[in-house]
């Protein structure tokens, strides 16, 4: 077998050899090559170098009872002392198996001290020595995994009607609750009421729309996406009719109004006007609310059919008079 020394001095002849420029050029880089290979493995012999390994750990837990809320530590900092080789295959991970740390109630702390798992660290890395753990701890958030029922409500803001047009019903979404589920302490943080937009606009019939529900806060998770909403809608209809003008608290007959017939203009629920229902709105001058400078009176107003809207007379008030 050709040992280093001869390799070394073939190539020192090889310099003396005529050769083309770029031949010379491969001799030069061969030659740092070995000598760096050289110190490379000469390197590795040595013992008591001091560097630093970062030795993987596995956190454990029930993943059905509980969530990690943020990424879990999997590293363990280490300041060690060892020969070449040992530290060269621990640096790329070799014969390095994860610790494995089980947590049995992790909501109940979110750390776990590194001096704790030094005894453990020791003989897996044997015979590299652990001078220093370089962290104190390990930081986890992992909370309870809990489910919790929210209400959903319609976003009013979100559907607009048609001039002539309004709503006739209750709003129905079904279904009307859904249940999240997630850390505790997100889940307990959020407001029980969820708004649903429909962004509909210009309605003029009934509505039965499937919805999408607004998508839950990281790592919340649901079973429902989407909710059917429906209500009904009525169209609005602009009545004008004439109305009598009655006459309340006059001293005696004698006495009577101007005019005594007056226009009104409303707007009511189709399915809500009657056309023969006379006494739907009542107007009347109140003696007792006369006005001594004019003989004037403001009119007034009851409305017997609740569904009346806009009410909007053609005068507001009358002159009273006697007749002698």
């Amino acid at each position: 077998m050709i040992s280093a020394e001869d390799i070394i001095e073939r190539l020192k002849k090889s310099f003396h050899t005529p050769s083309r420029k770029d031949e010379k050029l491969k001799v030069v880089v061969l030659c740092i090559v070995i000598s760096t290979t050289f110190w490379f493995f000469s390197a590795l012999n040595k013992e008591d170098y001091i560097s630093q390994v970062n030795y993987p750990v596995e956190i454990v837990f029930d993943e059905t009872g509980y969530i990690a809320t943020t990424e879990l530590p999997n590293r363990i900092p280490l300041e060690v002392t060892g020969g070449g080789w040992d530290l060269m295959t621990r640096s790329f991970g070799f014969n390095m198996n994860p610790i494995r740390i089980r947590l049995n109630r992790p909501d109940e702390s979110n750390f776990v001290l590194t001096s704790t798992l030094r005894s453990r660290l020791t003989p897996e890395l044997d015979p590299v020595v652990v001078n220093y753990v370089l962290k104190d701890s390990l930081v986890f958030d992992i909370q309870k995994r809990v489910s919790r029922e929210f209400e959903l409500t319609l976003d009013t803001t979100s559907i607009s009607f048609d001039s002539d047009f309004r709503m006739a019903s209750q709003v129905l979404l079904e279904p009307r609750t859904i249940t999240w589920t997630g850390p505790e302490k997100i889940i307990n943080s959020l407001d029980r009421l969820i708004y649903v937009k429909a962004d509909l606009s210009e309605i003029d019939e009934d509505v039965d729309e499937a919805l999408d529900i607004p998508e839950p806060p990281a790592l919340i998770t649901t079973e429902v996406e989407s909710t059917q909403l429906s209500f009904e809608v009525v169209r609005l209809m602009d009545v004008q009719t004439e109305l009598n003008v009655r006459m309340v608290n006059f001293p005696d007959s004698l006495w009577s109004v101007n005019p005594t017939i007056i226009n009104a203009r409303y707007r009511i629920e189709e399915l809500k006007f009657d056309v023969t229902d006379t006494t739907a709105i009542d107007v009347y001058a109140d003696y007792d609310e006369l006005d001594p400078l004019d003989s004037s009176i403001v009119l007034q107003t009851t409305l017997n059919n609740a569904f009346i809207e806009g009410l909007e007379l053609s005068v507001t008030k009358v002159k009273a008079s006697k007749n002698e």
